[in-house]
């Protein structure tokens, strides 16, 4: 197999390899960058390799070892003496060697682990569209950007397969990497689809309207009618008031957003068994004295009021409802089995308030689809589920007495997934991070991070952490048992997206497309 011959194309050859690592050599002058995907040909026996560069480093023909830093020497004092200097003619014994990892073995449109190494010398080039075309299986249907090589953005669309969902994704950077912007993208493939559904907490408002001034939000796609919005603030546009009924509040609810003694918890079940499901109603409305009373004298007036007034917390506000006909879980439910993206804007609450709503969702949703489990045929046609967390170290620090832990555990099963989106994946407890089967890692500063994701991650990442250090806001790495290797990608900006999105929507319905600016920046 002959590989192309134009320069443009062509990096260099092959010189010290072992299977996990092939060196190569190529002109001081090419351009190479970590991350990079090359392709190295194997003549003799008809196949290819496709690499990933992992360090870049100077090399000389020279016989001396330190001829390069002495030279380096003589050039500082001909710069001081403001001499004339000829990197040309120096250029002539000066390469690059190019350290890559192998990502597999291409023989035909096969696509295999590599076993083996390519023979001496093979010739390196840069890829052409067709070198990628056994990828085209795994790139998935919810699209979030573009297939990446280096800082170089190809044509062919990347995104995960639906299906993964219940596997659940993680999705981790630090700030102002991009975390919001492939969540709004993620959304917004969702609803182009309506074959899944995701529920979205979020806790910081920048999911409906964009949050920033240039930026813009869910509510200003074509495909809105595939979005249902809660609130618990005016929103600028159609959304649904948010309110939980008491009786839907568990114990181990309350339990995970304050800390109770032994004696408060057996106080609060005590009245679950005596009040039922008003139980929560019941200790707000009575006073401590009542309480004791009814609870046969067996608790302390003062634990009984520590109750009551985090309870006070939680009812102070419009959140919680008496009457369970105007809960929201329900029309939740009902939305994500029929395939929509459901938001739920909790940026104007208090952390315990929103976490409150988080988890009785959560539970509900959970509940109710593995209540379907038993029923094979209602079972199977219900769409995977996702429920993205914000800020999810806030509730996945423990391998368990959360509803989102026994999701991570459980959840695949009863086709919900967890969708965890931290900024310190370091915060999240290793046995919940290892249920992710999809992590999309965009730029992360902090090696013990990086660390937690390579113990967890389901493809071996553990020789790109020069490459993860390294990446831009928007990009990413997308590491999934689903594709053959951790794909690079450049994830959509996505005002861009929403304007390519709403053309193609109105192409189809023959209307004129919304205007969306594209004029944002930053992520």
């Amino acid at each position: 197999m002959s590989g192309p011959e134009s320069a443009s194309e062509y990096v260099g050859r092959v010189f010290g390899e072992r299977v996990m690592e092939i060196r190569f050599r190529a002109p001081c002058r090419e351009e190479l960058q970590v991350g990079e995907m090359l392709v190295v040909e194997d003549d003799a026996a008809s196949s290819k390799y496709l690499v990933r560069v992992m360090d870049i480093e100077h090399g000389a023909d020279m016989e001396s070892p330190d001829w390069m830093q002495r030279e380096a020497g003589e050039l500082i004092i001909k710069d001081f003496d403001e001499e004339a200097v000829d990197l040309v003619g120096l250029s002539s014994s000066l390469y690059k060697v190019g350290v890559s990892s192998p990502l597999g073995h291409i023989q035909g449109k096969e696509f295999k682990k590599t076993k083996s190494i390519p023979t001496h010398f093979s010739k390196v080039r840069r890829p052409i569209d067709e070198d990628y075309d056994f990828l085209q299986a795994y790139l998935g249907d919810i699209e979030v950007g573009r297939l990446r090589s280096g800082d170089k953005v190809l044509g062919r669309p990347v995104g995960f397969w639906g299906r993964a969902m219940p596997y659940h994704i993680g999705i981790f950077a630090t700030t102002g990497m991009g975390k919001s912007n492939l969540m709004k993208n993620l959304a917004l493939s969702c609803m182009r689809l309506r074959r899944y559904g995701f529920l979205i907490l979020d806790p910081h408002g920048e999911y409906y309207d964009g949050g920033e001034a240039g930026k813009k939000g869910l509510r200003h796609a074509q495909a809105s009618q595939a979005l249902e919005v809660f609130s618990s603030r005016k929103l600028d546009g159609p959304y649904n008031p948010l309110r939980i009924s008491a009786t839907e509040i568990e114990i181990d609810d309350l339990a995970n957003l304050y800390e109770f003694t032994p004696a408060q918890l057996e106080c609060l079940q005590a009245a679950q068994w005596r009040y039922g499901a008003n139980y929560l109603l019941e200790l707000h409305a009575k006073d401590a004295q009542a309480v004791s009373q009814d609870l046969s004298g067996r608790f302390h007036e003062g634990s009984i009021n520590v109750i009551k007034r985090r309870l006070e917390n939680i009812f102070r506000f419009e959140l919680i409802t008496k009457d369970k006909q105007f809960s929201i879980t329900n029309q939740v439910i009902s939305c994500l089995h029929a395939g929509k993206v459901v938001l739920v804007d909790t940026s104007n609450m208090f952390e315990a308030e929103e976490l409150l709503v988080s988890t009785v969702l959560a539970r509900a949703i959970f509940e109710r689809n593995k209540s379907f489990y038993a029923d094979k045929g209602k079972f199977d046609s219900l769409p995977p589920l996702l429920i993205a967390m914000e800020e999810a170290q806030r509730v996945l620090s423990q391998s368990k007495g959360t509803i989102f832990a026994q999701i991570a555990r459980e959840g695949r099963k009863f086709k919900v997934g967890l969708c965890a989106v931290s900024q310190q994946p370091k915060l999240i407890n290793e046995e919940v991070v290892s249920q992710f089967n999809t992590l999309f890692i965009l730029g992360l500063a902090d090696k013990r991070d990086r660390d937690i994701l390579r113990n967890s991650a389901k493809q071996d990442i553990s020789m790109l952490d020069n490459e993860i250090q390294m990446l831009m806001p928007g990009e990413a790495l997308v590491a999934s048992p689903f594709t053959p290797f951790a794909v690079p990608v450049k994830i959509h900006l996505f005002e861009e997206y929403l304007a390519r999105m709403n053309s193609e929507a109105c192409e189809e319905e023959g209307k004129e497309p919304r205007k969306v600016r594209t004029d944002s920046k930053f992520f």
